[in-house]
């Protein structure tokens, strides 16, 4: 944990608004991100009550403990989540939005590719189990690092690596099939 995150969150246990604030700053994105994958449009209420538990139990956090402030926050918006959608009455569906890959100087048809390509990932994503299709938004989307993973997910770094070797697999070959057109798209 670096020293700001440190001194935010002794701040954030005296009550300090501010700091609070600053702490949400930091991590809203990755937060909002994670709840509307798993939730959809219910997930800006569940970013919203995240960060609600995690002001109640910002003084559990163990500053110098083995979990990053990131992965405790994420894992209590997980633990929402599931929350939310098993009182819901419906599964957990993760749905990724795809970071923009146009290239504002292509012109039509480039981007028409550019848009197959990202119907291809997603429809891709769509074929992989739950468990998978959420270690790789992690780590590929939000760029969280195994331990952090581990952390979020609530299961052992072995069973991430294995979780995300069987994810991109099944990436290369939902991607390695032949389209409508009869072309091949090359692999991940």
């Amino acid at each position: 944990m670096n020293e700001l995150e440190a001194a935010l969150v002794i701040a954030c246990r005296r009550g300090d608004a501010a700091a609070f604030r600053r702490l949400v700053e930091i991590h809203q994105q990755k937060v909002y991100s994670l709840c509307v994958a798993l939730l959809g449009a219910d997930g800006e209420d569940a970013a919203q009550e995240t960060f609600l538990r995690v002001f109640r139990a910002i003084g559990e956090f163990e500053i110098d403990g083995p979990a990053s402030l990131r992965g405790w926050i994420l894992c209590i918006a997980r633990r929402l989540c599931h929350d939310r959608a098993r009182h819901l009455g419906f599964g957990i569906e993760v749905s990724i939005a795809l970071p923009d890959i146009a290239d504002p100087s292509g012109g039509p048809d480039q981007r028409l590719d550019e848009v197959r390509l990202r119907e291809r990932l997603l429809g891709a994503l769509a074929q992989l189990p739950e468990e998978q299709r959420l270690v790789i938004a992690l780590r590929e989307w939000e760029g969280l690092d195994y331990h952090e993973i581990a952390e979020v997910a609530g299961v052992p770094i072995g069973t991430v690596r294995s979780r995300l070797a069987r994810a991109r697999a099944g990436m290369r070959r939902a991607l390695a099939e032949p389209t409508s057109g009869g072309a091949r798209v090359a692999r991940a």
